[in-house]
């Protein structure tokens, strides 16, 4: 009988991705139940900056959504697409999407990593409407660490993002100033792109756009032992805003961790 799902949690002979906590894919598919938990007691999300906001999706995403500043828009928009997080549509609005908050204990393996531990990534595709939209940002790992308005502030992170286009890869070590390395690949209005963000066991970050490196690229190493988890941040630009800022697809990827763990 194909299918089986008697004895352990089985799909035609392989073990879910979603059990072992290796591979985890999520598609944005629904809209997500929120959930302010900021306050001492549990509350309708209101857009004030800077409050953890829970989306859990139906397919088991969890991420906490944080306003930059206080959002009048303070829920994502379901589309045929993917979910809507472009938010405030005001030159310097913008929000923070982090997989595992310092609040919560987190999953090690899961929705958090320890360098040196594992191997590890994650990868996010989505569009946005107008690229010009766009002067702060950055999506890949940071420190497992307090929130902070100019992502530029964190103590230790790596991503890439396209700032008005261009797609660039961004790196803080030790609260350092940020390095920029523009890759010259480009994004155009309306499109939609994979970007992701590969860490070796030693530290040592790389990137891939759509699936390749990119043309240009920069060396960069975590320090050993450091915690860190999947992030997206952007702020809008004062020239132009994004339009719709479409979350299509999230994966992560380690070579250890288990959900049982």
């Amino acid at each position: 009988m194909a299918n089986p799902f008697y004895g352990q949690n089985k799909l035609d002979d392989k073990v879910d991705n979603h059990i072992t906590g290796k591979k985890q894919i999520y598609r944005f598919g629904t809209p997500p139940m929120i959930d302010d938990y900021e306050h001492t007691a549990h509350a309708l999300a209101d857009g004030t900056a800077a409050d953890t906001v829970l989306h859990t999706y139906a397919d088991g995403l969890s991420m906490t959504w944080s306003a930059v500043v206080a959002q009048a828009i303070n829920r994502p928009a379901p589309t045929t697409e993917g979910v809507n997080y472009a938010g405030d549509q005001t030159n310097n609005d913008g929000i923070e999407l982090v997989y595992s908050c310092i609040t919560a204990k987190g999953r090690e393996g899961i929705d958090r990593f320890t360098v040196g531990s594992q191997a590890f990534s994650a990868e996010l595709q989505f569009s946005i409407a107008v690229v010009a939209g766009t002067d702060v940002g950055n999506f890949g790992f940071r420190k497992v660490e307090a929130l902070q308005a100019d992502w530029n502030n964190y103590d230790e992170a790596a991503g890439l993002f396209p700032i008005s286009g261009d797609i660039s890869i961004q790196t803080i070590l030790n609260n350092g100033s940020t390095s920029t390395t523009d890759t010259t690949n480009n994004w155009g209005n309306a499109e939609s792109h994979s970007l992701k963000v590969l860490v070796a066991k030693d530290g040592a970050v790389t990137y891939e756009i759509d699936g390749s490196a990119p043309s240009t690229t920069a060396a960069f190493s975590f320090d050993a032992g450091e915690v860190v988890t999947p992030f997206l941040h952007f702020l809008q630009a004062s020239s132009a805003q994004t339009g719709a800022l479409v979350l299509k697809k999230f994966i992560v990827e380690s070579d250890k961790g288990s959900l049982e763990e």
